[in-house]
């Protein structure tokens, strides 16, 4: 029994001040949901945990890449599909020019419509844009490839092509060489639908990327959950067992405490003896 030193209470404060350590964590991952609140915890978990988080977020913005991407290939197969029908009505136009029924006043009206056809095709050709972007006249150099991707070199190539009247050979029509204007207008009408096409594979190919990028971010997401996310049932049993020892510990030290006044006690016995 010491008087100067009083071990027991020492040992048990010591252990209190554990328990009170792991019941204040318990609280901080309750309150905060995650189970690693700063890099002292677990420093490599951490450092993988940011790294899924950093690839979520890439994910995340390339599916918004991706949803303007089926967006712009939307409206570019929108401008196509009436470029294409134009198309078919100057060549219904050149078949009945060749009709010989046609007054002059009947051939004059038909250049005049198709004059009007080939202007409306322009004005599609030269005004059909996303977000700024001439889809059909493509003046300025721009970027053609689309970051489809959260890591390097995973893009897509977008098929920009001049598509005015000019390009496609239907600009100046001689309606009096009906086989040569016919083939102008087949060639057109070729180049439209293929170019149309291409569209149509991407929006496909955007579909299909779209769907893996919201897998492959769903998975990511749970791989890091179950790195950062506390279980809050398993830190609730944590907090309720740390404060049953700190009362437990309470309790043990206002007893070992006791112990210099038994020794306090005993000398007082002596005395009087």
């Amino acid at each position: 029994m010491r008087l100067n030193q009083n071990l027991s209470s020492l040992n048990i404060f010591r252990e209190h001040t554990k328990i009170l350590k792991k019941q204040s964590t318990a609280l901080e991952h309750i309150c905060s949901g995650e189970k690693i609140n700063n890099s002292g915890e677990a420093p490599n978990q951490i450092a993988k945990s940011e790294r899924m988080r950093i690839q979520i977020r890439s994910l995340q913005m390339a599916q918004k890449n991706v949803q303007d991407g089926v967006s712009m290939a939307q409206t570019a197969d929108g401008g196509l599909d009436s470029m294409t029908s134009i198309l078919h009505r100057i060549r219904e136009l050149t078949i009945q020019y060749g009709s010989g029924a046609n007054s002059e006043n009947d051939k004059l009206s038909i250049e005049n419509e198709i004059k009007q056809m080939v202007a409306g095709y322009d004005d599609i050709a030269k005004n059909t844009e996303f977000n700024g972007i001439k889809l059909f006249d493509k003046k300025d150099t721009l970027n053609e490839e689309m970051q489809i991707g959260a890591n390097a070199n995973e893009n897509v190539k977008i098929p920009f092509k001049h598509l005015t009247s000019k390009d496609v050979g239907i600009d100046e029509l001689n309606l009096t060489n009906l086989d040569e204007t016919l083939e102008k207008i087949d060639s057109a009408l070729q180049q439209v639908t293929d170019h149309r096409s291409k569209f149509g594979a991407l929006v496909n190919k955007f579909d299909n990327v779209l769907t893996n990028l919201a897998e492959f971010e769903l998975s990511t997401q749970s791989s890091e959950s179950n790195i950062r996310d506390a279980d809050i049932a398993e830190e609730m049993m944590e907090f309720a067992r740390c404060n049953i020892l700190c009362e437990s510990g309470h309790a043990m030290m206002a007893q070992s405490n006791k112990l210099p006044q038994d020794v306090l006690r005993i000398l007082e016995n002596v005395r009087v003896r």
